[in-house]
């Protein structure tokens, strides 16, 4: 809801200043029709693009130690790929998750939760999104899929990343999805009962908007099992600082991760 706000009241100023100046204009000086015609839409598209590069030019970064992790060892293999970074588990490939990252947020900050993840023998596909917004790439997961390589696909995101990953699945009839992983985040469409859905917050969490998150209870699918962290916030399901107006964590990001990577494979394994 949030950035549907952001996105009316930016295309509302867009429009409404060319307008007002317009207007102000005209009251001393008359302007013709066709200037009018011409200076106005101009003026708009002008803003509207000025304010999607300032808004989108504001985005959080992975730390050092999170891009640590894209190095890979024996156990797990990173591959830089067009689409995503894939953490390859060597000794299975039974099971994978397809990771939307959060908006706004560099996916490599996610990398330490992924790479302990595929650890526990879960492969895991890192989704890049162009201008790191998962509702532009919400049809990567159908590449995974074409891959052919995993009896069991699951879905998961963080905060916009998990809508997005819910609107690819409401819409996706492919049987090689078995369900969906919320990370402070919940579907805005019915999602159908035959997924499994975990859904993980912490209790500390300022930014997920908990009356819609209860809202939308319904739409989670009937067999979903919520896990809250105690302590834990918005932020430190990845590695990329503080995010603003979340709340501040009682325990540390490492423990976080630790505890959501438990949760994630817990969840995963019990039904292979």
């Amino acid at each position: 809801m949030k950035y549907v706000l952001i996105l009316v009241f930016g295309l509302i100023a867009a429009i409404g200043i060319p307008v007002l100046v317009v207007l102000l204009i005209n009251r001393k000086h008359k302007i013709k029709n066709y200037v009018k015609a011409i200076v106005i839409p101009v003026s708009s598209i002008t803003l509207i693009v000025s304010f999607a590069l300032i808004y989108f030019a504001i985005n959080y970064k992975a730390s050092d130690e999170a891009k640590s992790y894209l190095n890979g060892d024996n156990v797990v293999s990173v591959t830089y790929e067009k689409d995503w970074y894939r953490f390859d588990n060597q000794g299975s490939d039974e099971n994978a998750i397809v990771f939307y990252a959060g908006a706004k947020v560099d996916p490599v900050a996610y990398a330490p939760l992924c790479s302990q993840v595929a650890h526990e023998g879960i492969d895991v596909y890192l989704v890049k999104s162009p201008l790191y917004f998962p509702l532009l790439s919400i049809n990567a997961a159908s590449g995974v899929a074409g891959l052919k390589r995993h009896t069991n696909l699951y879905m998961m995101g963080h905060s916009l990343g998990g809508a997005s990953a819910a609107l690819f699945l409401s819409d996706n009839n492919d049987e090689v999805f078995k369900g969906i992983v919320f990370l402070a985040s919940y579907p805005n469409k019915k999602l159908n009962d035959s997924y499994r859905c975990l859904s993980v917050y912490g209790t500390n969490d300022r930014v997920l908007n908990k009356e819609e998150y209860e809202k939308n209870r319904s739409n989670f699918p009937a067999k979903t099992t919520e896990i809250v962290i105690d302590g834990g916030n918005h932020s430190y399901f990845g590695d990329y600082g503080f995010q603003r107006g979340d709340g501040v964590a009682s325990i540390s990001r490492s423990e976080q991760t630790h505890m959501t990577k438990n949760a994630v494979t817990d969840f995963i394994l019990a039904a292979s």
